[in-house]
């Protein structure tokens, strides 16, 4: 009898200990962030327990280290094969492929990643933190409080109720490579695809040239940049910057931005890229089903 209670006392123990150590996995969890003076996400993340300053990056498509970073890290497997991509722009890139144990944000940590190690110089930043650590974790970017959160299905359902969702299509390159795009009304004219890019920091409108004459864009008395490549400074891309008077998430049309300075890149590989800050004070992401929740 008093073995039979011991057993069951036991078991009650062991139920009790097993649901507080699933709410405290499941519990909403964030990390501070510092904003750089043009705009970007600045976070502290550790790769294999070695802790960096990175940005945080929805549209870098891989997770990046600079070389002098990885040289921290001790020998990292490097796959067979790579990835070969474009920036924005058109330039091509190959990325070499490594194998990384974690990579950690705060209480958050994706095991097995992959990332790609390039020998640029950011100066203070040691690399990119890309959407592929964040394919099954919900997340909002708070930029009155400056913070990222880590949400629960709970958390979750409470963000819906507040907040106004915009579809989202996802460019998953055969798993290698992740970004997030939606559609945006330009100048009550055009409906175009957008890429999300909090990496592109304050206030940033870049559209494809080709859109210039259904746009109206008089290039004639348009400021007119020759920029370089950061990776091969050979390489040089024009840029017209003149105003457009709105753009519009086709979703949801309060969630606008007017009257503001636009780039007009010459071979960008997208209709158009935006950054995030002008979208929402929070803006929720939820991959699993293709969603942008602004709030």
């Amino acid at each position: 009898m008093l073995s039979t209670l011991n057993s069951r006392v036991k078991s009650l123990y062991l139920c009790l200990f097993i649901l507080l150590a699933a709410g405290t996995i499941r519990a909403q969890s964030s990390i501070p962030f510092e904003l750089s003076p043009q705009g970007h996400i600045m976070v502290k993340a550790k790769i294999n327990g070695v802790e960096g300053n990175f940005i945080f990056d929805t549209g870098a498509g891989l997770t990046l280290v600079t070389k002098a970073f990885s040289e921290k890290l001790g020998v990292l497997h490097k796959q067979d094969g790579s990835y070969t991509g474009f920036r924005a722009t058109g330039e091509k890139l190959i990325a070499p492929l490594y194998d990384a144990q974690t990579v950690a944000l705060g209480s958050f940590t994706e095991k097995n990643p992959v990332l790609t190690i390039f020998d640029v110089n950011f100066g203070p930043i040691d690399g990119l933190i890309s959407l592929m650590s964040f394919r099954k974790q919900p997340f909002t970017i708070d930029y009155k409080d400056k913070k990222i959160i880590f949400e629960t299905d709970k958390s979750m359902a409470a963000v819906r109720q507040s907040g106004k969702t915009i579809p989202l299509q996802l460019d998953d390159a055969r798993g290698k490579a992740l970004s997030v795009f939606a559609y945006f009304k330009v100048n009550d004219k055009l409906i175009l695809q957008f890429s999300i890019d909090s990496g592109a920091g304050d206030g940033v409108y870049r559209l494809n040239s080709a859109h210039i004459p259904a746009l109206e864009i008089d290039t004639l008395n348009a400021d007119k940049k020759v920029i370089p490549s950061e990776f091969n400074p050979a390489l040089k891309t024009t840029i017209y910057q003149s105003n457009v008077k709105s753009i519009r998430a086709t979703a949801a049309a309060s969630v606008e931005c007017l009257n503001v300075k636009a780039s007009f890149i010459e071979g960008l590989i997208y209709d158009g890229i935006v950054t995030l800050n002008w979208i929402g004070k929070k803006v929720t992401f939820d991959l699993i089903k293709r969603e942008m929740i602004v709030r």
